[in-house]
């Protein structure tokens, strides 16, 4: 019988890293579902009471799970029962309900991008915002921004430690995702990510209310997860070295390099493996159907493994 378990943020389930030495906050089986509370990526509390001000931030640390220095608050990991190396894990997004507020900023800081748009030297600009998630819209909260967005919560990250030992960045994504940024995982989607260690050791974090393509400025819409629902299954027929994902639209694969080229080749080349798989063909016809039907798309450029995320609707071939 598939068990319900919560996940709220505390000092034995945050972390600032990824780590397979990592004590697991929770042990579940496959088709277990884990009901997420989480941060904004920076650890913070509650919204700015005033322009200029600081968040409330979480403070409390343990020595052995999280770092003095930055890095995302995760929540995690959740250690499931017969995940092995060699294996697949399939996280189905049942539900996301973002918090009440969220941020985002530009510029004031050195930066591959802000060097690029010449704003290393430029004030930075936070715009905070009120995020109702009746209507689904945010609203600026401060200042003379007047415009409002529309929300389409996901996770920033989710993911699996590397199997080398030592503390990883949370920064990076990775084959077994991380800091995958890839605005399609919103409820509804499903994710696929190869397993690199024993138990697998999830963690998710980095909620994001809204975000473009690219999340061209650094952030995207920062903000706490008041829900996030995930079910995950240990699937051994379903082999990958790299993410994939069935939206509610179709189907994607993503590549990351530091080079923006090589990272859409590695997409394209899962896209390839995954049209031989669902259709029955050889690469090269499916190569030749891709380009009449699959779209790339740039899913970040702001996390020095650059990402690309391949997407082929589901009535492509008919």
């Amino acid at each position: 019988m598939s068990k319900v378990h919560v996940l709220k943020p505390d000092i034995h389930s945050l972390h600032g890293f990824f780590s397979k030495e990592l004590e697991p906050a929770l042990y579940i089986q496959s088709g277990d579902t884990v009901e997420y509370q989480t941060l904004d990526a920076g650890w913070g509390l509650a919204k700015r009471s005033a322009p200029g001000q600081p968040r409330m931030k979480f403070t409390e640390r343990l020595p052995q799970r999280q770092e003095k220095q930055f890095g995302h608050a995760l929540l995690g990991p959740v250690h499931i029962e017969g995940a092995e190396p060699g294996g697949t894990l399939e996280i189905r997004i049942n539900e996301i309900v973002p918090g009440s507020w969220g941020w985002t900023s530009a510029g004031g800081f050195p930066s591959y991008w802000n060097q690029k748009l010449g704003m290393s030297d430029a004030q930075e600009v936070t715009l905070d915002f009120e995020l109702d998630a009746r209507t689904m819209i945010g609203r600026s909260q401060f200042g003379n921004f007047k415009y409002g967005v529309g929300l389409k919560p996901f996770m920033g990250i989710m993911g699996m430690p590397p199997e080398e030992d030592g503390r990883h960045t949370t920064f990076v994504p990775r084959p077994y995702g991380g800091n995958l940024d890839c605005k399609e995982l919103t409820a509804g989607s499903t994710l696929y990510l190869p397993i690199p260690v024993s138990g697998g050791l999830f963690s998710t974090g980095d909620g994001h209310a809204a975000q473009g393509d690219g999340e061209v400025s650094g952030p995207a819409l920062e903000c706490p997860m008041e829900k996030v629902s995930l079910t995950f299954r240990v699937r051994d027929d379903k082999p990958i070295t790299m993410p994939r994902a069935k939206t509610g639209t179709g189907w994607l694969t993503m590549g990351f390099h530091e080079d923006l080229d090589e990272a859409m080749w590695i997409a394209v080349n899962g896209m390839l493996d995954l049209m031989t798989e669902l259709y029955g063909i050889s690469r090269t016809e499916a190569y030749a159907y891709a380009t009449l039907t699959v779209d790339l798309r740039i899913t970040q450029i702001v996390n020095t493994a650059k990402g690309v995320h391949a997407i082929l609707p589901f009535d492509a071939l008919r």
